[in-house]
C-alpha cells in the first residue's frame, strides 16, 4: 500500500488487507447523551477535556471553539482572533495537551490553495474569551490542479502522534474508496506535507481520534467505525482493521474523541435527525488500560520512528528513559549501515536516511547493551 507502487498494484493490496483484516457484520449502537446548542448547527469536530466536557466548532464562518457539557449545553466560547473560518473540519491535541489544533482543511471541491492548521495553547476553564493561534500552513504533494479531477484532496480527520500532525482525506466522486494519509510537523511554518500511507477503508471519513495510551486509532464515518490497532511506531494503516456499523439512522456524523481507551463520544450536524452528543461503547474490541487522561501515556514499547517511509531523514522519539541508549540501522542482508549513540532521551533524535539506497531496513534500540526494540522502516527517495 505504499505510494512507490503502481495504482493497480495498491488497489489489489488495498482490496486484499482490507478483505483480510475486516471484521464483518459487526454493529453498535450509539447513546445520545444531549442536544447540541443551538449555536453549534454544523459541529464537525469534538474533543474531550477530561471530566465532563467537550470542546467543539462549526465547520465554517465562526472562528471559535465552544465547550459544552456531557449533556450538549454551551458552558463557554473562545474566539481565535487572527483566525478566518474558510471550512474548519477537525480538532486534536497532542498527548499532554500542551496545544489544540484547529484544522482549517475543508476542501470539497478540492481547490483550495490556502489550506492551514491553527494552534493554540490547550484551553481549560480559566482561559480568555479571545486567543490568538499559530499557523501551520501547507500543500499536498501530489495536487497539480486546482481545482483537481480526482476527488481525494479534502480533509475532515486528523490525529496527532509522534511530535507530528496525521491527516486522513476524504475521497468523493470516482476516488471513494480508499483514505490517503498524510503527514505534518505540529510546529508554525509552510510546508508540503509527506503522503505516507492509504488504506481501502471504502468510505469517506469524516473524523479521527486516537487513545489516551496511544494504542488505538479511530476513524469514522456517518455510519461505520474504523478501529486500528496493533500498529507499530506510525505504521497505522498496517495495524489490525475492524470494521464496525453504527446502528440507527443515518445522520452526518463528524466529531470524534475518546472518553478513555474504549469509549468514543460523536458528535453530527444539524441535519436529518442529528445535532447530537453521543456515547460509544467500544470495549468489546478495545480492552481497557489504567490510563488517566492528562497524564504521561502507557507505552507498550520504547521508541516510535517517524516517517515510515522515510526519504531524507528517519526522527526517533524515546518513549522511556533508556540507560546507555543507542540505535543501529542495518540491511536486508543484515549489514550495520548506521550506529549510533543516543546522548540525550529526552529529544528526538535524527538519521540521515538521504543517502541511503531506496529498501527495506530495520532499526534496533539498544539499552545498556541489551536490544529492547526492532522495527522494519521503508527508505523510499
Amino acid at each position: 500500500m505504499r505510494k512507490q507502487f503502481t495504482a493497480t498494484a495498491l488497489a489489489l493490496v488495498c482490496m486484499v488487507m482490507f478483505a483480510a483484516q475486516s471484521s464483518t457484520a459487526l454493529s453498535v449502537s450509539a447513546t445520545v447523551k444531549g442536544s447540541l446548542p443551538s449555536l453549534l448547527v454544523e459541529s464537525s469536530a469534538c474533543d474531550y477535556t477530561g471530566g465532563t466536557h467537550f470542546w467543539s466548532l462549526n465547520d465554517s464562518g465562526d472562528p471559535s471553539i465552544h465547550r459544552i457539557a456531557d449533556d450538549g449545553t454551551l458552558t463557554k466560547t473562545i474566539t481565535i482572533t487572527n483566525a478566518n473560518n474558510r471550512n474548519w473540519e477537525e480538532i486534536t491535541h497532542d498527548v499532554n495537551r500542551n496545544y489544540m489544533f484547529i484544522g482549517d482543511f475543508g476542501n470539497n471541491n478540492c481547490d483550495r490553495t490556502n489550506l492551514k492548521i491553527y494552534r493554540i495553547p490547550y484551553p481549560n476553564s480559566a482561559s480568555p474569551s479571545t486567543m490568538t493561534a499559530d499557523q501551520i500552513c501547507y500543500s499536498y504533494p501530489d495536487q497539480h490542479r486546482f481545482p483537481s479531477p480526482w476527488m481525494n484532496f479534502d480533509v475532515e480527520a486528523f490525529i496527532h502522534f509522534g511530535g507530528q500532525l496525521f491527516l486522513f482525506t476524504k475521497a468523493d466522486g470516482s476516488a471513494i474508496g480508499y483514505t490517503k494519509m498524510y503527514v505534518l510537523p505540529d510546529a508554525p511554518g509552510t510546508y508540503v506535507a509527506m503522503l505516507v500511507d492509504s488504506f481501502y477503508t471504502n468510505d469517506r471519513i469524516t473524523g479521527a481520534a486516537i487513545s489516551p495510551d496511544q494504542s488505538t486509532v479511530c476513524l469514522i464515518a456517518n455510519t461505520r467505525i474504523h478501529l486500528f490497532r496493533g500498529f507499530t511506531g506510525n505504521d497505522f494503516f498496517h495495524g489490525n482493521h475492524t470494521l464496525i456499523s453504527i446502528q440507527g439512522g443515518w445522520t452526518q456524523k463528524e466529531g470524534v474523541t475518546f472518553g478513555s481507551n474504549n469509549e468514543i463520544y460523536m458528535t453530527d450536524e444539524n441535519s436529518g435527525g442529528g445535532n447530537h452528543l453521543y456515547y460509544v461503547d467500544l470495549s468489546p474490541w478495545v480492552p481497557a488500560q489504567s490510563v488517566i487522561l492528562g497524564t504521561e501515556n502507557v507505552v507498550k514499547e520504547p521508541a516510535v520512528a517517524y516517517p515510515n517511509p522515510a526519504n531524507a531523514m528517519l526522527t526517533i522519539n524515546l518513549k522511556r528513559d533508556l540507560a546507555d541508549a543507542s540505535v543501529s540501522i542495518s540491511d536486508l542482508t543484515g549489514k550495520i549501515v548506521y550506529n549510533s549513540p543516543i546522548t540525550n532521551t529526552s529529544t528526538p533524535f535524527h538519521i540521515d536516511t538521504a543517502t541511503l539506497p531506496q529498501g527495506i531496513y530495520f532499526y534496533r534500540i539498544y539499552s545498556e547493551g541489551k536490544e529492547v526494540q526492532t522495527d522494519r522502516i521503508l527508505v523510499s527517495h
